[in-house]
């Protein structure tokens, strides 16, 4: 993919590469790296995810790239790491899941350092220090990384992720409430299922008739089936992920922040989520930094929000300071 150009993206190198390849189809992930760090040393990473339910977007999708997100990396001189992931109905819950293992380990392999290494200004990453971060189905994906590698990921931010996909939202068909008020006819969904589930894995498209497939899965009540297709770990479900023996987070705790009026995903499902993590992890580390924002506006709304407004800074502060530390 070309970079795009965008002013979220100014202030950056943007190399790109694959982390993995299926069925001869390789899966892209963009490094950004500072121009113009302020200090020498180690960079520390932010590892971020997108959204677009799951079956939808691209790692430099600028349109839902936060503002704050660039803002935070260069004023901690952090390098970015945005992997794509294979995305439904071509492929399941379970694939995307193998995905952000194999990520993982990429990673931590010589590939990535053999990368920065030869870029024009040679750079080394912080491995110790790594910050998640996402999106909706992004946001998802960002705590369902903290949950499983929280010894590897200091905190995790998240906005307005999908934390129970089997709430009435994602399950029972509501045209009277649908994502961004806009109503997609069922036929959409219907034929969009019929014509992709039958190609070749994808993991990056901005197709608009794509887009309108996948908020007519949420509308029609039928994103909870599709995520649930081939019998998909606990892993990928953070209400039922926290409830496992043994369960932790990391000790920089989670960070969220979530619209009132969200007509994707529901804010009282990201409210019960963080309720009940308080209570499976109190007196555990992070349990104390388990924090929710929640702001008026509609999903996607911190799209524009800049890292200097105050009440994203103290959402964030706990976690980021534990990042750094």
């Amino acid at each position: 993919m070309n970079v795009p150009s965008d002013p979220k993206l100014d202030g950056f190198d943007v190399l790109q590469t694959t982390y993995k390849t299926v069925q001869g189809h390789g899966i892209r992930v963009d490094i950004l790296i500072p121009k113009k760090p302020s200090k020498p040393g180690k960079h520390p990473v932010i590892v971020r995810f997108h959204g677009g339910a799951w079956a939808f977007g691209d790692s430099l999708y600028m349109d839902w790239w936060p503002a704050w997100t660039s803002d935070l990396a260069l004023e901690h001189d952090a390098v970015i790491i945005s992997p794509n992931y294979r995305l439904m109905p071509e492929s399941t819950t379970n694939d995307i899941l193998e995905d952000l293992e194999d990520f993982w380990t990429w990673l931590y392999s010589p590939a990535l350092g053999n990368i920065l290494a030869s870029h024009a200004t040679p750079t080394e990453i912080d491995l110790e220090r790594i910050i998640t971060a996402g999106e909706s189905a992004g946001g998802h994906l960002s705590l369902v990384s903290a949950l499983s590698h929280r010894d590897r990921i200091r905190a995790a931010l998240a906005s307005y992720p999908a934390t129970d996909i089997e709430s009435r939202k994602f399950t029972v068909r509501d045209s009277d409430n649908p994502p961004f008020g806009q109503n997609v006819p069922e036929e959409v969904v219907t034929a969009g299922l019929e014509a992709y589930e039958s190609g070749n894995p994808v993991s990056s498209t901005s197709d608009p008739a794509r887009l309108g497939f996948a908020v007519g899965l949420i509308e029609h009540g039928k994103m909870g089936r599709l995520f649930a297709r081939g019998n998909p770990r606990d892993d990928l479900y953070p209400m039922k992920s926290i409830e496992k023996p043994g369960a932790r987070i990391p000790r920089g705790g989670l960070a969220i922040v979530h619209g009132k009026q969200d007509s994707v995903v529901p804010a009282s499902d990201t409210e019960r989520f963080v309720a009940r993590a308080r209570e499976v992890f109190k007196g555990a580390p992070g349990g104390d930094k388990i924090v929710l924002a929640m702001r008026e506006g509609e999903h996607g709304f911190d799209t524009v929000v800049r890292y200097e407004e105050q009440w994203i800074r103290d959402t964030f502060k706990d976690a980021v300071e534990t990042w750094l530390e």
